[in-house]
């Protein structure tokens, strides 16, 4: 392998199916499309990218990603009278664990209980009407080392390949409609004391909680899982959301230390990007 820093990409496989670190990129300079098609290729075959120490500012995070193609800002969900921590940059998600004054976010407070869903596994704004492609992850500042806050990927093209043939027909033509809440609800149950929607009205999605738990516990087997320790500022992760989901691992450092990431969110741009809004449908209301 060549060294970090030499005249083309160079990858180091994190897991036998998927992941890799990736080293080659002067992210110094601007990145010539011949490497952007170089990572798009790299991407199709490991679906998550590692690259360390790149020193991107948030300016430079929103080149490098707007050269993927355009860029998600409905992620960036702030009330009004909310100021984006992040501000001008409405490219950029704040997934980190404080507040608009650099002020840790308690452990007790309905912000991080809303955010435990992160915990689960799950893909980017797929509750959206057009999905995610690429997430890509950046650390800004992250906690002491040995104190958690990694972040933990799961191979769902391997996955869904080793599933029973019966599994897989028996799923053909199956809908999954997605919630923001949903996720939130699972990963906090106390969030809301009681329940909003009458179980003999949707007896349906009752009936589907189970054949969705299985495919989860089936998807997010070790065999099929990596978790990518963050070392230094600057890092940063590209993942495919349409064949790899991923999940906050947590850590001591939660409540203590400060855990900065950004995000910047990649439409699919694919023929299936737009799912079955953009087929003509009924909808039931309860």
């Amino acid at each position: 392998m060549e060294a970090p820093g030499g005249p083309a990409l160079t990858f180091r496989a994190l897991h036998p199916t998927f992941g890799a670190e990736c080293y080659g990129i002067d992210f110094s300079q601007p990145v010539p499309e011949e490497t952007i098609s170089d990572i798009r290729a790299a991407m199709a075959r490991y679906g998550v990218l590692v690259f360390r120490r790149t020193q991107l500012d948030d300016a430079g995070h929103i080149t490098f990603a707007r050269q993927f193609g355009e860029l998600d800002t409905s992620t960036v969900i702030t009330m009004p009278w909310a100021k984006h921590r992040l501000a001008p940059h409405k490219e950029l998600t704040d997934v980190g664990n404080i507040d608009n004054k650099g002020r840790l976010i308690p452990k007790h407070s309905m912000a991080f209980q809303g955010g435990r869903a992160n915990g689960l596994f799950h893909v980017d704004c797929s509750f959206h009407a057009r999905r995610a492609g690429y997430s890509i992850l950046r650390a800004h500042q992250l906690p002491p080392k040995g104190t958690g806050g990694g972040t933990m990927f799961a191979d769902t093209r391997t996955a869904y390949d080793d599933l029973e043939d019966l599994i897989k027909k028996d799923m053909d033509g199956y809908v999954l409609c997605h919630s923001s809440m949903h996720s939130k609800k699972i990963a906090a149950p106390d969030y809301t004391p009681f329940d909003i929607i009458k179980a003999d009205e949707f007896s349906m999605i009752r009936q589907s909680e189970p054949v969705i738990k299985r495919l989860l516990q089936h998807a997010s087997q070790d065999k099929y899982t990596f978790t990518v320790d963050w070392e230094d500022a600057g890092d940063l992760v590209i993942w495919d959301n349409t064949c790899v989901m991923h999940r906050a691992c947590g850590g001591s450092f939660q409540g203590q230390y400060i855990r900065d990431m950004r995000r910047a969110t990649v439409y699919d741009d694919s023929s299936s990007a737009w799912g079955l809004d953009a087929l003509p449908r009924t909808v039931y209301w309860p």
